[in-house]
């Protein structure tokens, strides 16, 4: 059942839920604008359903209060160490930072370690680092998860990956998980009581499972087989080891990693070239001849992009009832 609420009624809510924490004001915001953006994307595993978690996150850990530390840094690149602050707070200041060196570098390229909690939607820093012209690669891993293709125990972290591109006019945004769903797809699969197709994830037998508790059970799957596990594996390196955070089944919450790289395209050509043979290849696309039964071809990143300008200046959100619930709850309501 999905409940119709005043976004500054559960903005609201949500915010003296993570005050209760102790979590700083600044912190709070951050959170919420995440949050919101992913419900007004079309993409509620990125929304609100997070905030119990999140306020499990920091009820366990504390709402750390020391300050996000910048390492190893040279003028294109630096190591941010998040100080134990939540995922979502040491991501946005590790896109705020690579912005910057790219901007001064033509190329940046930023890791970012020891932080709690989730890091939420690669695809939301992926578009902040295209909004100032440039081509943003965003990674991270998580917790383990994911079986590798063939296997039956959670070894890889779902691991995200987006991609984003200037065109000129409406960006690329490539943004998937590199497991057949996303641990939020299957979480809202899951207040719903609602079955998920064949290919998701397998049961703790190793039997395939309509059952989204497998999830949590037995373990997930990844995308496209072999090639999603391949896929995946390379960015649990590379939000890895390669900048100090764990892996494998020592992926535990809270020692996952975060790699964002940003290139201006000047650096190879002047951008207007770039953008107009860019565009060139994405009408080029659209135009195209359809298969039959499809009425349009999308390029990654313009469903969200249309979900969020007919959403613009929306007083109203659906939300499943038992998220709202569960954050009345947290804000003592």
């Amino acid at each position: 059942m999905s409940l119709k609420i005043r976004i500054t009624e559960i903005v609201g809510l949500a915010s003296t839920a993570l005050r209760r924490t102790g979590l700083d004001e600044d912190d709070i915001k951050i959170v919420l604008s995440h949050l919101l953006d992913g419900e007004l994307s079309g993409h509620a595993s990125h929304g609100f359903y997070r905030i119990p978690g999140i306020v499990r996150t920091l009820e366990k850990k504390g709402a750390s209060t020391s300050n996000i530390a910048l390492e190893n840094e040279t003028p294109f690149s630096v190591l941010v160490n998040g100080g134990g602050r939540l995922g979502l707070v040491v991501a946005q200041r590790a896109t705020a930072t690579v912005i910057r060196k790219a901007k001064a570098s033509r190329i940046g390229i930023v890791g970012a370690y020891n932080y709690i909690g989730t890091t939420g939607a690669m695809g939301y820093y992926s578009r902040e680092i295209v909004q100032e012209e440039l081509i943003g690669i965003v990674i991270c891993n998580s917790e383990y998860a994911m079986a590798p293709w063939g296997g039956m125990r959670a070894i890889l972290g779902t691991n995200p990956i987006s991609i984003s591109i200037p065109t000129g006019h409406d960006p690329v945004v490539a943004d998937l998980a590199t497991s057949a769903w996303s641990y939020g797809d299957l979480a809202i699969a899951m207040k719903e009581n609602r079955q998920i197709p064949y290919g998701i994830v397998l049961d703790k037998y190793g039997n395939p499972s309509t059952d989204p508790n497998d999830a949590d059970n037995g373990c997930q799957l990844p995308m496209a087989g072999h090639k999603g596990y391949a896929l995946g594996l390379a960015v649990e390196i590379l939000a890895g080891p390669f900048v100090r955070a764990k892996t494998g089944r020592e992926a535990v919450p809270g020692s996952d990693g975060f790699t964002v790289l940003a290139v201006d395209p000047s650096l190879f050509t002047p951008i207007q070239r770039f953008e107009s043979e860019v565009s060139a290849l994405i009408n080029e696309i659209k135009n195209s001849p359809r298969a039959p039964g499809s009425t349009e071809i999308l390029v990654p990143g313009e469903r969200s992009s249309r979900t969020r300008a007919r959403n613009k200046g929306a007083e109203f959100i659906e939300l499943p009832d038992s998220v709202v619930a569960d954050i009345k709850a947290l804000a003592g309501s």
